[in-house]
């Protein structure tokens, strides 16, 4: 497969994004740029697209790939319950590098092959964030690298690894943060920092338990 379309730049035509959105609502794959690492993904109800990915890395089926949404309330679906903890991260730390793993509700362990939890993030890119408000659903994604290695941080870096295999390649240049989004796991209390990433241990913790 060839790259149908290269995007370059920080912003996305109306009519581009529009026809991006139409695309991922037919199960293709993009590659789009986050302030922290560029990402590969697909709609997160479209088994063909998310299989593709796994295997484009050759990522275990067993670890779950994230979801980018326009907002919290759109992941409500997908997760057993959104705890007032995470409004209040949310509403601190989003849009930017904080992921926040719940409980996956039934519908979620459908998306995730049966997994019992999702990890959902807002990015703070002009790109992802208006193509998530475009597409309008949550977007089941990944960093862009093969399994076990770095992540890509520039465009050019991800076009050489995936730029072949997915329908549209968006290029916005090198990312800002250059760093993973920190993780917290919400899916059982005490609620934990598991990674720590572009935001410190320590201010999540002090966040988290105001």
């Amino acid at each position: 497969m060839s790259i149908s379309t290269r995007v370059t730049g920080h912003k996305l035509p109306l009519r581009t994004l529009g026809r991006i959105a139409s695309d991922l609502h037919a199960g293709a794959v993009i590659i789009f740029p986050t302030e922290t690492v560029y990402g590969i993904g697909t709609s997160v109800f479209s088994l063909t697209g998310i299989q593709r990915i796994y295997k484009l890395k050759g990522r275990h089926g067993r670890k779950p790939l994230a979801l980018l949404v326009p907002s919290l309330k759109a992941a409500a679906p997908l997760v057993e319950t959104i705890p007032k903890e995470a409004e209040r991260l949310a509403e601190r730390f989003w849009p930017g590098p904080l992921t926040l793993v719940f409980k996956a509700s039934a519908l979620g362990r459908l998306v995730t092959g049966g997994l019992a939890t999702i990890g959902v993030r807002i990015p703070d890119h002009p790109i992802a964030l208006a193509l998530l408000k475009k597409v309008g659903i949550p977007l089941a994604t990944t960093s862009v690298n093969r399994s076990g290695q770095k992540p890509a941080l520039s465009g050019k870096a991800a076009a050489a690894l995936f730029g072949a295999h997915v329908e549209w390649m968006l290029d916005g240049g090198v990312c800002r943060v250059k760093e993973a989004s920190s993780v917290i796991d919400l899916s059982h209390f005490p609620f934990t920092v598991i990674r720590d990433g572009a935001i410190s241990k320590k201010e999540l913790e002090s966040a988290l338990w105001i």
